[in-house]
């Protein structure tokens, strides 16, 4: 479940709740996690402009991680009070994009000052990468066991650079010269510089134009990394005294840059990196070694002579597919497990088959084949003969490689393999039932064709090994996989899978099937557990489809909405009846708006995903047929329907769905409004998800409706208030999302305090807090307990007033509005008294007459023009086409935002239907509208103006003026009407401004939404053309 992960991270910060109720924590910019010894204060990407200052804290072993930032310059005072620093990240401070445009590169970014490290004596990690440094730091201290400075502009090393450094292990210095940083240049290394670093296991020197390997490196390297630098030889000395190394890159040296995803400079005339015979003699505790584009053609068996612990060994994207057919090299590797031999196709050939040595057959403990891009035409019984005997091998790969013809009983030879690739293919249906292998040739062909629709440009060879898609785990897990999605098998003949008696997990995806599957397609794949179909264009039509496959467990139709998208066919989905281990059926993005049958049953179901359908059709008002079509999952405890544009949800729909879900997402809809009450039907619920929708009002009490959740997520909707009572006694839930909302102020009562406080992690980025004394209350309750809240201190901030607008809600001074309550009034008690006895007998005795007079004339005049008005609620009641969803979202997310956030002044809305009274009759909530609000603004479409509602509010708008001499109407319209109507044109006359249009130039908004406000907040009135006015009167 995906809320899971965001609890396991947030774990770590519980551990640190005991500190909560200090508000200097509260305040401190950073999360911290503690693990046994260690403190970590994770500072990442918090928009810090300076290395924040530490709270207390007892950790032997502290780690400060402080990427991402605004940080523009450090220094030795910097982490003066931070101290047992084992491990500072200042990656990628770029301070501003005026300083990054700085013409001198070495001052675009991170500045360090000198000795800035130098007292932090436990510092052992230190990485500043991408900084745009030009040196390395000086000052760095003895105790360094890892140094990181990749992607800084650092053209030099000498042997002075690392002095002093004698405990480091680790040094990386990758991608400060390439075609990414473009330097014109070499790193200039010296001539030993390395040398004094008598502990050194790691160096990474990738992508910095070097033309040789750096000589005199430590005996002590384990690990050497100069992939995708410009060496051209590899000599007999190069290596001869890292005897301890085991790791080794040169991947990229003279590369091959046939369609190449980078700027790429192979070698003069396409020629190959040159290695000596002799190079890798005395690298006898080798295990890994990448050799990936370096333009070889051939590979001399003696470089392996003295690498029998060799376990890895990269050689794709090279001219390889001669030396495969030989493979001399390979008897010299007998402990070799993983080899890639991707990409080494010959441009313009399409090979009938391939070609394997059987040298591959002494490669006994191989347990992955990779041989992508090879691109051949066929597979047959005999084409992997050299393989069969490696009883080791569970991984091939042959993906990418243009194969039409695969006999797949050729991998049933294989007794342990667990994974095969054939993605990417050309793999096309059986047209008959035969072996797919008939008419193939006894052994592997030599000879090769010319393949005139072959492109190689629709390779990718990025060398980068893709496996099952992300969050495919479960069809590796399973057991024995096969991929062959990304081909034309566009018809399943069941033939063609009779090989497949032992898979359990078989993808699919994306060949364009669009067959309607009868029960048959899938006979000998009795083990199958994982089926993904996702990707294709299956016609859901038969109810016996995947009966035949008892095993199945997981099932994956997602983006299969082809034939849901036309009308009038079989749209069936019964045939889940039949699956009676079904337990994870994702039918995700499948436009589904109509079905054959409502009635779908499943006995076996756990979870189901229906995200990105069209529920929003299938249940719209009036419609009865599908309510009930999730009813009868009697096991089901996961369900999705995320984004199926859901405007409400009955209450009808809510009670229909399974009594045992435990999570139920409707997030990514459009719900206005959420029924709280309908909680009361699911018994075990844990998890809802509500995020991404319109919902403005929440439970007034949540634990009357649920006791069983858990996590209650409402990010990114319009709730502005929390009742008061909404958490009251809500002892079982831990986690409270409220990100993205239009939250002002928070009940501090609403969260509880002390033992009655059982909130884990409340979330509240990104709200508009009104950072006033009404807040005080929320921040105490804050400092006095153990709530996480992340990020707090950085990006849970003010939005009003002005003056505070942009601070985080944690630093407002709550002292100020503490102030005794009954010392004040008895201050300005006393005040007031003294002021009064001081001044009565002063005044009484000079303007005595004078106060007479004025009192008796305010009466009169009182007494006069005093009248019973209605007591007006409403700045203005708005109108419009309701049934128009465009005009509704021009409401709600223009002119809503617009008037009521404003940041000079909020007006008070009164919204068609959202402020109205339930229950009430529609002409009464429009008389009730009017009389409670001081104008009514009537927003017009062509549409709307012949509409039977708008006609009432009119003319009783009119009658308002009729009856109390106010005029209250303003007009919008956002589309030309009434063009010919004698009172719109006598209106113009009289009151211009209170007609409006909406502009067609966008720039001209801000312009309509200024005017609008200052119509809106001023009496009518006062805006008359006194011209017309007064001739009026006359």
């Amino acid at each position: 479940m995906f809320v899971m992960e965001t609890l396991i991270t947030l774990s770590g910060l519980l551990a640190v709740c005991s500190f909560l109720g200090d508000s200097n924590i509260r305040t401190f910019p950073c999360d911290i996690i503690e693990n046994e010894a260690v403190t970590v204060f994770d500072c990442n990407a918090r928009r810090l402009k300076q290395v924040p200052q530490p709270i207390k804290y007892s950790a032997n072993f502290t780690e400060l991680l402080l990427s991402n930032n605004l940080i523009n310059t450090i220094h030795g005072e910097s982490f003066n009070n931070w101290h047992n620093l084992t491990t500072i990240n200042l990656n990628t401070n770029h301070y501003s994009k005026i300083k990054t445009d700085n013409p001198d590169i070495c001052k675009r970014g991170l500045e360090i000052k000198e000795d800035t490290f130098t007292d932090l004596t436990r510092l052992e990690e230190l990485f500043i990468d991408h900084n745009y440094l030009c040196r390395i730091p000086s000052g760095i201290p003895t105790s360094l066991r890892i140094l990181s400075l990749k992607e800084n502009n650092i053209f030099s090393v000498t042997n002075q650079s690392f002095l002093g450094l004698s405990s480091l292990e680790k040094l990386y210095l990758s991608k400060n010269c390439y075609y990414g940083n473009n330097c014109n240049t070499l790193l200039e290394i010296q001539d030993g510089a390395f040398s004094r670093l008598r502990k050194l296991r790691i160096l990474s020197l990738n992508a910095n134009n070097l033309t040789n390997v750096p000589p005199m490196l430590p005996s002590s390297l384990e690990e050497l990394y100069l992939s995708n630098n410009k060496i051209q030889i590899i000599g007999r000395e190069d290596f001869i005294n890292l005897v301890n190394l085991k790791v080794l890159h040169l991947s990229g040296n003279c590369p091959r840059c046939y369609n190449a995803e980078y700027p790429c400079e192979p070698c003069a005339d396409q020629s190959s990196i040159k290695i000596d015979e002799n190079a890798f003699w005395n690298l006898r505790n080798l295990n890994v070694l990448n050799l990936a584009s370096t333009s070889l053609k051939s590979i001399p068996s003696k470089w392996f002579k003295n690498t029998t612990f060799l376990k890895v060994l990269h050689l794709q994207k090279n001219f390889l597919v001669n030396e495969i057919k030989t493979a001399d090299f390979l008897l010299n590797l007998p402990l070799l497990e993983v080899l890639d031999l991707s990409f080494n196709f010959e441009l313009n050939l399409y090979l009938k088959s391939i070609n394997i040595s059987y040298a591959f057959s002494n490669l006994t403990s191989l347990k992955q084949l990779h041989i992508q891009g090879y691109v051949f035409n066929r597979i047959s019984s005999s084409s992997l003969d050299p393989l069969t005997k490696l009883n080791n091998l569970n991984l091939i790969n042959f993906g990418v490689n243009f194969l039409k013809q695969v006999d797949f009983t050729v991998f049933q030879r294989f007794p342990n393999l667990k994974e095969i690739y054939l993605n990417e293919n050309k793999i096309s249906p059986l047209t008959e039932h035969v072996d797919q292998s008939k008419g193939f040739d006894a052994s592997p062909a030599d000879g090769t064709g010319t393949f005139s629709n072959f492109d190689p440009l629709s390779l990718n060879p990025g060398g980068a090994l893709k496996y099952m898609p992300e969050g495919k785990s479960q069809c590796i897990s399973s057991g024995k996989a096969m991929d062959l999605s990304k081909n034309n098998i566009f018809f399943i003949d069941k033939e063609q899978f009779r090989s497949f008696g032992d898979i359990t997990c078989l993808n699919l995806s994306a060949n364009g099937i669009g067959q309607d599957l009868r029960g048959t397609e899938f006979t000998y794949l009795k083990k199958l557990i994982y089926l993904d179909l996702s990707y294709n264009k299956i016609d859901f039509a038969s109810y016996n489809a995947f009966q035949e496959i008892p095993t199945l467990e997981i099932l994956d139709l997602s983006f299969n909405k082809h034939y849901f998208m036309v009308e009038y066919v079989t749209h069936d989905l019964d045939f889940i009846e039949n699956l009676n281990n079904l337990k994870v059926l994702n039918l995700s993005f499948n436009e589904i708006s109509t079905l054959t049958d409502s009635n779908i049953k499943s006995n076996s179901l756990q979870e189901l995903r229906f995200a990105g359908n069209r529920l929003d059709v299938l249940w719209k008002e009036g419609d009865k047929r599908y309510v009930n079509i999730f009813r009868d999952f009697f096991k089901l405890s996961v369900l999705d329907i995320s984004h199926n544009r859901l405007r409400m949800i009955s209450k009808e729909v809510i009670r229909s769905l399974p009594r045992k879900l435990t999570e139920l997402h409707l997030n990514n809809n459009n719900l206005m409004f959420f029924a709280w009450e309908n909680l009361l039907h699911f018994k075990n619920l844990t998890l809802l998800n509500l995020c991404s929708n319109r919902i403005t009002k929440i439970a007034s009490n949540l634990v009357s409706y649920t006791h069983s959740l858990r996590t209650l997520k409402l990010c990114h909707n319009m709730i502005a208030h929390l009742p008061s009572e909404f958490l009251s006694q809500a002892e079982n839930l831990t986690h409270l999302d409220l990100n993205y909302n239009y939250i002002r102020n928070i009940n501090s009562s609403i969260f509880l305090s002390g033992n009655k406080s059982f909130l884990s992690v409340l979330m509240l980025t990104r709200n508009p807090f009104d950072c006033t004394c009404d807040i005080a209350d929320f921040i105490k309750w804050i400092n006095t307990n153990n709530v996480i809240i992340p990020r707090l201190a950085t990006d849970v901030r003010c939005a009003t007033p002005n003056n505070k607008k942009g601070n985080g809600i944690i630093y407002f001074d709550v002292q100020a509005c503490s102030l005794d309550s009954t010392s004040m009034l008895l201050f300005f008690s006393t005040f007031i008294l003294i002021v009064i006895l001081s001044a009565l007998p002063i005044i009484t005795h000079l303007f005595y007459w004078d106060l007479w007079f004025v009192y008796q004339m305010f009466m009169a005049r009182f007494k006069r023009n005093h009248t019973i008005t209605s007591v007006q609620l409403y700045d203005a009641y708005i109108t419009y086409d309701t049934t128009d969803e465009a005009v509704s979202d021009w409401v709600f997310n223009e002119l809503c935002h617009h008037l009521e956030h404003n940041r000079k002044r909020d007006a008070h809305l009164c919204v068609e239907e959202r402020d109205w009274e339930p229950g009430k009759a529609i002409i009464d909530n429009i008389i009730q509208s009017i009389d409670g609000s001081k104008k009514t603004l009537f927003v017009l479409t062509k549409k709307y103006v012949k509409n039977g509602k708008f006609k009432i509010a009119f003319y009783l708008a009119l009658q308002k003026l009729m009856d109390e001499n106010l005029d209250v109407i303003i007009i919008v319209l956002l589309q030309p009407v009434l063009q010919n109507s004698q009172y719109l044109r006598f209106r113009k006359k009289i009151c211009k401004s209170s007609i409006l249009e909406w502009p067609k130039n966008p720039h001209a908004e801000d312009l309509f939404w200024q005017r609008l406000r200052n119509v809106l907040l001023t009496d009518n009135s006062s805006r008359y053309n006194q011209f017309y006015i007064d001739t009026i009167k006359t």
